[in-house]
């Protein structure tokens, strides 16, 4: 298992540790719930939602998690200021775990900013994201609400290469130091069904260069852009996605984002995570904590 350059940054957030070596600090899921189509939403607009499908789907992701030693981190993926204001109450009141403020524009987000400082949640809760169109006001906004951590949305545009995401990084990265964060979690934008190649490669790299805990969302784009998986039946396009998305973690991700529905990827998660570790381990790297998958999943 290789070692990356830099020193690596490691952060707490909500309970969890991210980044780190490989084999030090396992893959964090970033679940996401109540995106574009998820049936545990009754109303987009209003936030109205059915509050026992969405924790029973939490519950059986968390589940999974605490037996394998997987970080867990819910995604709300909010639609409107009412939607993202209700999900974070939600996820408030009903667990302890970590999340995401994953706003689909600019006032979403920051009324979900404003209600995590509202409840005092800045210790759990991530932004995202500092990007490219992030605008001053936002950024003016942000700051005065007390968040430590965002997500950083690594991509060029006009160059959506490896290259091109390596060019516009210490940029972006500048950004968000500036706008106030202290924990950057670097996200390499999958844009197209074929791009977590060169998404995971500069993952690597970014890691390699910067230390930022560093990840993407590898298979988000599959539902609607890989034309063909319905030619391999639904076991088929869930291997697939989940083949896909820990391929991440051996190019160094210390974070996949996934749906939260599809539960299956955490032993997998588990299993790729035990055996980096393993490796690492005659480098002289070893797990940081005895809920590490490589003990979790095979030693008592």
């Amino acid at each position: 298992m290789f070692k990356f350059e830099a020193e690596q940054k490691v952060y707490e957030i909500g309970g969890i540790k991210l980044g780190g070596q490989p084999g030090e600090w396992p893959t964090a899921l970033i679940a996401s719930i109540f995106y574009q189509g998820d049936q545990n939403v009754i109303d987009e607009t209003t936030g109205k939602f059915d509050h026992v499908a969405a924790l029973n789907c939490i519950n059986q992701v968390e589940h999974f998690a605490h037996k394998t030693g997987t970080p867990l981190i819910i995604d709300l993926v909010g639609a409107s200021e009412k939607a993202m204001e209700s999900y974070v109450d939600f996820i408030a009141d009903e667990t302890t775990l970590p999340f995401v403020i994953d706003g689909t524009v600019e006032s979403v987000r920051l009324a979900g900013a404003r209600r995590v400082a509202e409840r005092d949640l800045q210790d759990r809760a991530i932004y995202d994201s500092i990007n490219n169109h992030t605008s001053p006001r936002e950024i003016d906004q942000i700051q005065e609400l007390g968040l430590s951590t965002t997500l950083v949305m690594i991509i060029n545009e006009r160059r959506p290469t490896i290259a091109g995401r390596l060019e516009v990084a210490p940029k972006l990265i500048d950004k968000a130091l500036n706008a106030g964060f202290e924990n950057l979690l670097l996200d390499t934008a999958v844009l197209d069904v074929v791009e977590p190649g060169p998404a995971g490669k500069a993952i690597f790299e970014l890691k390699n260069r910067f230390g930022y805990p560093s990840g993407c969302s590898p298979t988000h784009t599959h539902r609607h852009r890989w034309k063909k998986r319905r030619e391999f039946g639904d076991l088929g396009e869930r291997a697939a996605k989940a083949s896909t998305a820990t391929s991440m973690q051996v190019l160094g991700a210390d974070f996949i984002m996934y749906g939260i529905k599809q539960p299956e990827i955490i032993p997998a998660m588990g299993m790729v995570d035990a055996l980096i570790a393993f490796a690492a381990m005659q480098d002289g790297i070893r797990p940081k904590n005895r809920q590490h998958p490589l003990y979790t999943m095979f030693m008592t």
